[in-house]
């Protein structure tokens, strides 16, 4: 990949993807409200000062803005972004009842990235990650013991993972992206990195309880974004489930 865009990079998944891809010389630009922010995370987490200012852009903003979105997808230079990850979800709040910061977030800002590729002129539609969840398939993709939990107390921020989901596909669908590839994992925990995890898809869903972040950025960045793996070719158009 020559040029990778990050939303939502400040997260755990997509964040270890960013470390992954900048460490193997791959050039990013990603949007980020903080900058000062990403860039201490990525700097404990053993990206170098000269490897980001060789490799990375970051483009302060929201990814509600579409002109923050636009500068994100094409650098001054006029090169354009040929693969898209979007990490992008909503922080839990607590008071007075569990819930989350910005119920609508993943489809708002995933229907304005849609709506700023559109208008770009993409010498070709980009590949576009989105990591979503495991519960919102039509079979069952959670243990038994998940799915009280799954339907409850996460039925917001699903009903918001399903509308990016269904966003993402309608896009592919209109020729806006080239191919596109869902990540659903499991509950998503903050351990340590694993190298073999299990992986399904959407008609044969491999289940389990959790996850690591690290793990899901690991599997993104091995089998998307490096070259030389199975990539779009064997991936694109699946929704995968991820677990340990």
């Amino acid at each position: 990949m020559s040029l990778v865009a990050f939303f939502g990079a400040t997260g755990g998944c997509a964040l270890n993807c960013l470390v992954k891809t900048l460490q193997a010389g791959i050039s990013a630009r990603a949007l980020a409200r903080t900058p000062a922010k990403l860039a201490n995370l990525l700097l404990e987490n053993g990206v170098s000062q000269a490897t980001m200012d060789q490799h990375l852009v970051i483009i302060p903003g929201n990814a509600r803005d579409e002109e923050a979105v636009v500068k994100t997808l094409k650098a001054d230079s006029g090169s354009f972004v040929s693969l898209i990850i979007s990490g992008l979800g909503a922080a839990p709040k607590f008071t007075p009842m569990p819930s989350i910061d910005d119920p609508t977030i993943c489809t708002s800002a995933m229907t304005i990235l849609i709506h700023a590729i559109t208008h770009l002129a993409f010498p070709a539609p980009p590949l576009l990650v989105a990591i979503s969840s495991t519960g919102l398939s039509p079979i069952r993709d959670v243990p038994r013991l998940l799915v009280p939990l799954y339907h409850g107390l996460l039925a917001i921020p699903h009903r918001d993972k399903k509308g990016m989901e269904d966003a993402v596909v309608a896009a592919f669908d209109a020729g806006v992206v080239a191919s596109f590839v869902i990540v659903r994992p499991t509950l998503l925990t903050s351990g340590a990195e694993k190298s073999k995890i299990r992986v399904g898809r959407e008609d044969s869903p491999e289940m389990g309880y959790s996850v690591s972040r690290k793990s899901v950025g690991a599997w993104i960045f091995r089998e998307l974004v490096q070259p030389g793996r199975g990539g779009f070719a064997k991936w694109g158009e699946a929704k995968v489930s991820l677990t340990a």
